[in-house]
């Protein structure tokens, strides 16, 4: 019997341990913030394209201002994958905190497979239009947070409306996609962008190895290989984006990212590095390319923010209900390392943003 007792006195605080976390989410205060999102290519029922920053809500406890948490399925301008219905003639509440623009790639007839391809097809919905933009404009005051991420201005938007939000968001995109593959041989590679590829060179394609895939958006493709590159993309943090988020830290970025110019008043806040060789920076300069990338920028006095970069979009809707200081995201990026960047870096930045992001604060100082 006594040894029951000892097992007991021994598991007790392990089980409490254990479930502390989930209890301190549930004495947790909830904030409250009017969030917009805008998200145009949810093709699926898994909320992909934003499904990374309702994981942050639920996490943080956001709730709306009639004090409901977000939900992933409903609080989204865009398409409707169960109904197949499209929303039109967006409308942003007066009192916003903070509007989000996770995608507007659009739907295209081969999302709605059963099992997609990875083909190019008909575009069914999608695209940021000018009465989008200026719909988000005219919500936008001085108080109210504005980010944009990766593909939110490509195609299908049209040149115009791409311009405008360029020059109002201070920077200039390239035409150039990229993106680290661990397998150039692997079936991650889209058809689309092989055939691309053997088209323009008029040779097989047949690498494998490491490697960095760039697109630009007239088609031309460029592949750096093991030859290219020593290592894979890494995410680094500037001094002001040290300084903003305290909790980031450097870490690998394995996903879709375009390359831009900030205008001289924007701040950038992270890089994506690179190690390329000399035959690596040949190419690039060859295409008129540098050979660092900004992948956040940020101009503070107007709170816009730039992502260069899929930040939202994560695979897997994992548990959010539970609450640790963020020096613990690095355990869940070692049980998920696909989402690296997730866990250690946009969690820890999208909380500050979060925090910083009340205009009715700001009304209160003035």
């Amino acid at each position: 019997m006594k040894y029951r007792y000892i097992v007991l006195i021994i598991l007790t605080p392990m089980i409490l341990l254990a479930i502390l976390p989930f209890l301190i989410w549930q004495f947790k205060p909830p904030m409250e913030r009017v969030i917009q999102v805008i998200d145009k290519t949810v093709p699926k029922d898994d909320y992909r394209e934003h499904l990374g920053l309702f994981w942050v809500l639920d996490h943080e406890k956001v709730k709306d201002d009639k004090g409901d948490y977000y939900q992933k399925d409903e609080d989204y301008f865009g398409y409707d994958p169960l109904t197949q219905e499209e929303d039109t003639g967006l409308t942003i509440p007066e009192n916003v905190d903070l509007i989000y623009v996770a995608d507007t790639y659009g739907i295209y007839t081969e999302d709605l497979q059963g099992k997609p391809t990875g083909e190019r097809s008909k575009l069914l919905y999608g695209g940021l239009t000018i009465f989008d933009w200026n719909k988000i404009m005219a919500a936008k005051k001085p108080d109210i947070t504005l980010i944009l991420e990766f593909n939110s201005i490509a195609s299908p938007t049209d040149d115009i409306t791409r311009k405008i939000v360029e020059q109002e968001m201070g920077f200039e995109w390239s035409g150039w996609i990229g993106r680290h593959f661990q397998d150039l041989s692997s079936d991650e590679i889209p058809p689309w962008l092989k055939r691309n590829y053997e088209k323009q060179y008029n040779k097989e394609w047949a690498f494998d190895g490491d490697g960095i895939t760039f697109v630009h958006e007239s088609d031309r493709v460029m592949v750096l290989s093991e030859k290219d590159i020593d290592g894979r993309v890494d995410l680094k943090w500037t001094e002001e984006g040290f300084e903003h988020y305290p909790s980031v830290i450097d870490s690998h970025y394995d996903y879709w990212f375009d390359i831009i110019t900030p205008d001289a008043d924007m701040t950038v806040e992270a890089e994506y590095i690179i190690d390329f060789t000399a035959t690596g920076k040949q190419k690039l300069e060859e295409q008129g390319l540098p050979d660092v990338f900004p992948a956040i920028i940020h101009q503070p006095e107007e709170r816009k923010y730039y992502f260069a970069g899929d930040f939202a979009d994560i695979a897997v809707d994992y548990n959010s209900k539970w609450y640790l200081p963020s020096m613990f995201y690095s355990i869940y990026s070692f049980f998920q390392p696909d989402e690296v960047f997730f866990w250690e870096n946009y969690i820890p930045m999208m909380e500050q943003i979060l925090e910083e992001s009340d205009s009715d604060a700001d009304k209160d100082l003035r």
